[in-house]
Formats: structure tokens, sequence, C-alpha cells
């Protein structure tokens, strides 16, 4: 029954868009294997583990995680995935890390390495599931036995191997479903697996929770909301930012909002430069660049960078959503060596031909801050706004490339002559 649930599990999970590995269900081991490898070992293997062994699957490997736009719930400490299995020809006694053989290690099995290093071990004298930290070098008891332990993670949905999984599911008893956080988590796994974007839509109330789950990438997703007031979608979204404790959070409703109400947005957004507000400064910036018009939003940027001293990695985050060519005449007045970030920013601001060949006709700074934004947009499939005249800059390149005296830069220049005829 624990196979049917794990394959039920990871084609639900398939099915709402997380990211599932095939289950591993190796052969059931035979009497001769088991007793090869606990010669190997010189101790029998717990009885428990070992009818699992026997009659269920020599090696399970349970392995799963959720989209980044899945926002759990805030009163879980770690985002959970899965990780969960065990493998007889794994099994060995656990390494805490001393110098000498430690004693205790002679005491368990290790049956599962979670992905942090730390690992699963099954208590040779009686059974019990524990957890060893290798950071804290601290045991933690999941569960009193190993059939106990299988029951309790499929019943959680198989969950990683990691502490930041275990542990806000534990009680001093091991792995405890009737704990507040694990009830709050069933009860989001439940949702997430059975809710679709057709019952979703029903009310605006299960719509913003299947977004909390998915986002809005899908485009029905995003028209799902046009049959709502767009007045109330708008407070009801506003109402997610705001209520979000969270950066990330925000961050994701802030991506919705500009996405299915940004019109209805813009006054708010005006109000965040007027006066202090939770939301950080970057989601500011972000929404000024998707919900108020391309110059009112590129002003106000523009005039609150220039309070303080303008480094590329300070315009690169705050520009970096607007992506208009009048960044271009902007930043030319505080281009500077180091260029990383000056060089993206001129990649992702729509330059047109005669821009880039300006700019690469320039002033050194100028010139590799180009070239390096030429390269980026030939690798990235990015064109000019405008035509390139091919033989003008296959000049001007080659010039460069025979006169940049650091290899470098050479090697910049001569990228680009590859890129001029392949990608543009």
């Amino acid at each position: 029954m624990w196979i049917e649930r794990w394959h039920h599990l990871l084609k639900q999970l398939e099915q709402q868009g997380a990211w599932v590995h095939p289950l591993e269900i190796k052969p059931v081991a035979t009497e001769q294997e088991l007793i090869i490898v606990e010669e190997r070992l010189g101790v029998r293997i717990p009885s428990e583990l070992r009818d699992l062994l026997r009659h269920c699957s020599q090696q399970v490997g349970v392995y799963w995680s959720l989209p980044d736009e899945a926002l759990l719930p805030i009163e879980l400490n770690d985002i959970p995935s899965g990780d969960f299995g065990w493998s007889m020809e794994g099994l060995d006694f656990p390494y805490f890390g001393g110098d000498d053989e430690d004693s205790d290690e002679q005491l368990y099995l290790q049956f599962h390495t979670a992905g942090n290093g730390d690992a699963l071990l099954i208590r040779i004298d009686d059974g019990t599931v524990w957890y060893w930290s290798h950071e804290e070098d601290e045991f933690h008891l999941l569960a009193g036995s190993f059939n106990d332990y299988v029951e309790r993670v499929t019943a959680l949905g198989c969950i990683g191997a990691d502490c930041g999984q275990h542990r806000q599911f534990c009680s001093e008893d091991g792995l405890d479903l009737s704990l507040t956080s694990s009830q709050i988590w069933l009860k989001w796994l439940e949702q997430y697996l059975t809710l679709t974007l057709k019952q979703a839509m029903s009310n605006l109330e299960s719509l913003l929770m299947y977004v909390s789950m998915h986002g809005v990438k899908d485009p029905k997703a995003q028209d799902a909301f046009a049959q709502f007031d767009s007045t109330k979608v708008y407070h009801a979204l506003r109402n997610e930012i705001e209520q979000s404790m969270s950066a990330a959070d925000k961050k994701a409703w802030c991506e919705v909002l500009v996405q299915v109400c940004a019109i209805e947005t813009r006054e708010w957004v005006r109000t965040l430069w007027n006066e202090e507000d939770e939301i950080p400064n970057s989601l500011r910036d972000y929404l000024t660049a998707y919900c108020l018009p391309a110059e009112e939003g590129l002003s106000l940027v523009l005039q609150d960078i220039e309070k303080q001293t303008i480094d590329a990695y300070t315009a690169l985050h705050r520009l970096r959503h607007f992506h208009n060519p009048k960044i271009i005449t902007w930043m030319k007045h505080y281009v500077a060596f180091p260029i990383d970030g000056w060089d993206t920013l001129l990649s992702e601001s729509q330059p047109s031909a005669e821009t880039l060949f300006e700019w690469l006709n320039g002033s050194e700074v100028e010139r590799l801050t180009a070239i390096r934004a030429v390269c980026q947009m030939m690798q990235q499939g990015m064109n000019p706004t405008t035509l390139i005249e091919k033989e003008k800059w296959r000049q001007l390149l080659s010039f460069w490339k025979e006169n940049e005296i650091l290899r470098k830069n050479k090697q910049l220049f001569s990228q680009a002559l590859e890129g001029l005829d392949s990608s543009w």
C-alpha cells in the first residue's frame, strides 16, 4: 500500500506542476542477499527494516520539489520537499566525524543520507529511527519503529531528510502528525494536490489560493481574474502584499498584481513615493516600472537614485525593470570602472545599433561596457532596436581586436566579430 501511495503522490505532484523524479523501487531482496549484507556488517538488520527489504523493496527513492511560485504558510520554518527512502546496498555504520573509532557508531545503521550530508539512522538494538546532524553532532528521534517512520513520512508527503524538513514536524516523541505545524502543512498539501484552476475560478478567495500555489505564468490564470471586479481584485492583492511577512512573498504577490490589475494600482504606487511604507524599496521600484507610465516611473526612480552615490550595482537593480533607452542617456554620465552591472543595464535598455556603435567608438569605459553588452546580447539572442551596418561594425570591431592591450578584451571583440554574421 505504501508503494501505491508513493506513486499516487508523485502523480498528483507532477500534474500540479511540481518537479518530480521517477519513483525508485528496486525488486525485493532475497534471503541470501540479506545474509550477505549482514555478514558484511557483522550484525543482523533490525526486523522491521529487514521485512521491508524482503517484502517491499531493497531500495526506495522518492524525490520532488515545489515550483518557485509556491508560497507556503508563514507558520512553516522551511519549505518542504521530497527526499525519502532507503538502500540495502547502502546500509552501513555511520561515521560521526571523530579521529578514533566511535563506539556509538556501532549502535546504528545508516539507511539514508540527507542532501545536506546528515544521516538517517536505525538503532540496531531496538529499531528506533533517528536523525543525526553532522554540524551540531546531535541526535533527534524520528519514530519508535521503522514502520512508524515510513508511515509518518509518507503521510507528510515523503518530506525531505534534512533537519529543516523534520524538525518543524517533530515533538519529543518524533514525527508527530498532530502538531499544529503538521496540520497546517497537511492541509496546504491537500489543497495543492487537488485544487484545479477550474475549481478555483468559483470565487476570488479560491483563485487567490490557487495563484499563491502556482503563480500567474499560465495566461489562463491571468484571464481568470477578469470575471471579478477589478477594484476588488486590486484591494485583495494589495492586502496580500501588505499582510505577507516575508519579502519573497511580497514580491510574488507584486508580480501577480502587475499582471492582472496594473492600471488600478497606479494611485497606490504613487503614494509609495510620498510616505513611509512597509513595502521594500526594491518592490516599490518594481511596481513603479510596471504600473506607472514609463516616463513618470523612470523619472521617480532616477531622481531617487541621484540622491546617493551611484554605482553599477545600485543602477542595475533599481533600473533593470524599465528596459528604456533613456536609461542609456542617463547612465552615460555615471558609467565607470568596474563596469560589471553597467554592461547588463546597457544591454537590457533596448539600445539601438547606432547607440551601441557610438559607445564602441567612445571612451575606454564606454567601449568596454558596450562590447560586453554586445556579447551578452548575442549570447542571449537579443537584437538592437535598429539594423546594424555590418561593414562599418566589422571595421571598428577589427580595429579594437588588433589594438586592445589586454587579451581578455581582444577576445571580446573577436567574439563579437564571430557573432556579427551568425547572431546578428
